[in-house]
């Protein structure tokens, strides 16, 4: 087996064979991934070395992602930091004692209770409602909020802090507040000074609320080899090119099981997951994992736009219902064969390679044939009917292997160029992928990717009766509109 590697920039890379895995068999990983789900990236680290790093086509190469709730990984990651370098007390810490400036002015024994752990552990006792089960609302409501510290505290406490788990994206706001209280800096320069400097780690987003705290909850973004550092930091105990970045009492104590989300298969500890094979596990929304099993040495890292399973939203599910754990516990431990290196193997690495350049760079152009109707609706104004949306005109105006939308709705004029050979064309300024096809004569279909963001979707213009039905569906998150729009005069 190959000596361990801190690398501090770029990770080295090693074949999978150098590293004891199977080429062939990681071929079928990459080309479920291209092909089965909707994943922007698949990351292999065995031994400290690279032995899979690649980008699904539309999502571009060296490009960060939005980690969405593994982003509270880091942030109870920070909060172990602080604790090491004596700038806050402990985990018993009451709340409101760190946080006396956003705390109510009338603060009952429940919430005078709430410790620094029992946010830790999505046991604050807070009446949050702002996970998936409740549609979000608790979120939306405290990030239309001018101070969402102060929000979630004066939210009413449900039951005595510490009994029982319940998903509360609002006690990662207030770790986050707590970190800008007692390092006097938002937990984004902090994390440059203790985290990611020492890693490596430049090429992120981390966007803060008002008061100018960095989000806890979620919405940094990282490269996904990034993401793979914050495993691999865990699976050495906190140590990081001979540094102990992490005290190794906190990696144990983070990645312990402290509440039970469901007894049989996941369990919670200090902002990170614990799976039913005691793995620990950062996970975000759509599809964002940071999955350490350490008996094998590994860390496997997803990024996605879209959930592989129905409804799981941010909650990890048992195997057997979520396809990307499946993928680590049967294609990827199942290109496991030893722990020392193997035989090379140069026609399954060609394979390998082959598949991996296949999946990033995505369909060739095709031949593009348009229907009898796209004569007749080029260039057409249509205007929208009455609708609750917002939506004023649109026009398609069809011109070779592409297509271009303009219209207006409440937030004004805009414009797509869609690409109709298969091919996504990007926006103005490169944030929005859009492609259109005709799957049958009389509807046209375009489809939108949010570069780095858990958001796609489709628009169906379908045309019938001299009039046009337009249907905007968020595939993301299932959201539905649609209005019907007339020919202008």
């Amino acid at each position: 087996m190959l000596p361990d590697v801190w690398p501090t920039e770029r990770w080295p890379v090693a074949t999978p064979e150098e590293m004891g895995m199977s080429s062939s068999v990681l071929v079928d990983l990459v080309e479920d991934a291209a092909t089965v789900y909707w994943l922007d990236s698949v990351t292999v680290v065995r031994h400290g070395h690279v032995v899979l790093d690649t980008v699904i086509y539309p999502f571009p190469e060296d490009q960060a992602h939005n980690i969405h709730s593994c982003t509270k990984s880091v942030t109870g990651t920070l909060i172990g930091i602080a604790i090491d370098q004596g700038l806050l007390a402990g985990v018993d810490v009451p709340v409101v004692d760190v946080l006396p400036a956003a705390a109510p002015t009338e603060i009952d024994a429940l919430k005078a209770a709430m410790t620094v752990e029992d946010l830790l552990t999505m046991r604050s006792g807070l009446e949050c409602r702002d996970s998936y089960r409740y549609e979000w609302q608790g979120l939306i409501e405290m990030r239309g909020s001018t101070d969402w510290a102060a929000h979630v505290l004066a939210l009413p406490m449900s039951e005595e802090p510490g009994t029982r788990f319940e998903y509360c994206n609002g006690a990662s706001e207030l770790l986050s507040a707590i970190l800008t209280e007692v390092t006097g800096k938002p937990a984004s320069e902090f994390a440059d000074e203790v985290l990611f400097g020492p890693l490596g780690i430049s090429d992120y987003v981390w966007p803060a609320n008002p008061q100018g705290i960095s989000f806890g909850s979620g919405d940094l973004m990282l490269l996904p080899t990034d993401m793979a550092k914050i495993g691999y930091l865990y699976l050495r105990n906190g140590e990081w090119d001979g540094k102990q970045i992490v005290p190794q009492w906190w990696v144990e104590a983070a990645t312990a099981v402290h509440a039970a989300e469901r007894a049989s298969a996941d369990g919670y500890g200090y902002q990170w997951w614990i799976n039913w094979a005691g793995h620990p596990m950062a996970i975000g929304f759509a599809g964002q994992y940071i999955i350490i099993l350490p008996e094998f040495d590994l860390v496997v890292t997803f990024t996605a736009t879209q959930e592989a399973l129905e409804g799981s939203g941010d909650m990890p599910v048992a195997l057997g219902a979520d396809p990307l754990l499946a993928l680590v516990y049967t294609e990827v431990l199942g290109a496991i064969e030893s722990d020392d290196a193997l035989p090379a193997d140069p026609e399954a690495q060609a394979r390998l390679a082959a598949a991996v350049d296949a999946a990033s760079s995505g369909p060739d152009g095709e031949s593009v044939v348009l229907p009898e109707l796209a004569a007749a609706i080029d260039g057409v104004r249509y205007r929208f009917r009455p609708n609750e949306w917002g939506w004023h005109w649109f026009e398609i105006d069809f011109d070779g292997d592409v297509a271009f939308i303009r219209g207006e709705n409440v937030a004004g004029p805009y414009e797509w160029e869609l690409g109709l050979d298969g091919r996504y064309r990007a926006d103005s300024d490169a944030s929005v992928l859009t492609r259109g096809a005709w799957p049958y004569e009389h509807v046209f279909v375009v489809e939108y990717y949010v570069i780095g963001h858990a958001e796609r979707g489709t628009v169906e213009y379908i045309f019938e009766d001299g009039a046009a039905r337009v249907r905007h569906i968020e595939t993301t998150t299932g959201y539905f509109e649609s209005a019907r729009a007339d020919p202008a005069p």
